[in-house]
């Protein structure tokens, strides 16, 4: 198979080296086309074939491919869980680079409790965090509280004084509440693909944090893409 990988990610390399490991072939016309999240996939398909396989690309091209007939790779829930470890684990690395209380004695509040927001529950309150779980939807509370966390209505959110604020909500959920931080400043680590604040708030500071696992952990990472790409390819 031929395939093409394309944008600024760290587990390209790695990833280009299993995949021509494998026997698959690195020139166009693609039969596999992997992209960083902010790659569109409109611009790259002068190299690909008619049915060429898409791994990643930019999250709102859905209708794109639809239109021109191509298949994007549906990430299977193993590969999800994984790599949501992966970028929890990110983001445990980046809050003790970029605060200066330590993880044990910090108030977290994770925003959503998807995959993502699992992972990032368990893993700041495993090491000592106060963990709070804020989400709308109703079975992901019912969820939370039956792992024993501490879970409210998103709504309730009103204050973020000193908090780690962990955001895996893909939207911006955070422009509609009347929220603050008086007197002490917050870090919010954002892991969406979408940002859930789109405004200037006094005393808090907001970090794009997207593809964690690239930058932290990027082998593991590489290969958790390619075992899946191969199971893709194996059911073809």
């Amino acid at each position: 198979m031929n395939f093409l990988i394309y944008g600024e990610d760290c587990r390209h390399a790695i990833l280009t080296d299993l995949l021509q490991q494998a026997g698959h072939t690195l020139k166009a016309p693609a039969d596999l086309l992997i992209l960083s999240p902010k790659e569109r996939i409109s611009a790259h398909t002068d190299v690909i074939t008619e049915n060429c396989l898409i791994w990643g690309g930019f999250p709102s091209e859905n209708a794109v491919l639809q239109t021109l007939g191509y298949r994007r790779i549906k990430q299977s829930t193993a590969f999800r869980t994984k790599n949501s470890v992966y970028t929890a684990e990110g983001a445990v690395a980046l809050a003790i680079q970029e605060t200066k209380t330590a993880l044990c004695e910090s108030t977290v509040f994770v925003l959503g409790y998807g995959f993502l927001g699992k992972e990032c529950a368990r893993l700041f309150s495993s090491l000592g965090a106060s963990v709070t779980i804020y989400t709308e939807n109703q079975s992901e509370l019912a969820s939370a509280i039956q792992k024993g966390f501490s879970a409210k209505k998103l709504t309730e959110l009103s204050a973020l004084d000193g908090t780690l604020v962990i955001n895996t909500i893909p939207a911006a959920v955070l422009d509609r509440l009347p929220f603050s931080c008086r007197t002490a400043p917050a870090l919010l680590i954002e892991l969406a693909s979408t940002p859930c604040l789109t405004k200037d708030i006094s005393g808090l500071r907001v970090l794009p944090a997207g593809a964690l696992p690239s930058r932290f952990s990027p082998e593991s990472a590489a290969k958790l893409i390619f075992d899946e790409i191969i199971e893709q390819i194996k059911k073809e």
